[in-house]
């Protein structure tokens, strides 16, 4: 009688389905597109936060894509109805798991403008060094005047 060494059976790996993978390539591709449609003055208003936060030794804010479309949408509304108010913050709240919202609204001739009226206010010198937010989402508009809108969205998740 001889004896036979059978092969070793490789671990099973599933191939997703081309059905999963397209809907995942689909996914990944809207998600490419949405931070690449986030404007490049909604880019500069986080970048002027977060260089405020690393100069005192905060942790930056993680850019997320709901609290900037929830941003840039109320920057365009407040564009459109041309005076300064806060939106109801937990409207259009997608994530069930925040612990923590804040905004702050704005009207200046330029980003710079309106960052330094955010870091001359109290209120909004807090929110921007909070420590208690980790995420942040901004939305910048020039109205019809040559004014800039901005506001900020913060999470903590």
């Amino acid at each position: 009688m001889t004896s036979a060494t059978l092969p070793q059976a490789a671990p099973t790996t599933r191939r997703p389905s081309r059905r999963r993978a397209g809907a995942f390539a689909a996914l990944a591709l809207a998600a490419v597109m949405l931070f690449a449609a986030c404007t490049p003055e909604a880019n500069r208003t986080a970048d002027l936060i977060n260089q405020e936060r690393a100069q005192r030794g905060i942790p930056a804010l993680q850019f997320n894509t709901m609290l900037y479309l929830k941003a840039q949408g109320w920057a365009d509304h407040l564009s459109r109805q041309g005076h300064l108010s806060h939106s109801n913050l937990t409207n259009d709240n997608w994530s069930t798991t925040w612990r923590k919202l804040g905004e702050n609204v704005g009207v200046a001739g330029s980003i710079e403008g309106a960052h330094q009226a955010f870091m001359n206010s109290k209120g909004h010198r807090d929110n921007i060094l909070d420590r208690g937010f980790n995420k942040v989402g901004t939305g910048v508009t020039r109205g019809a005047d040559g004014r800039v809108w901005v506001v900020h969205e913060f999470m903590y998740e």
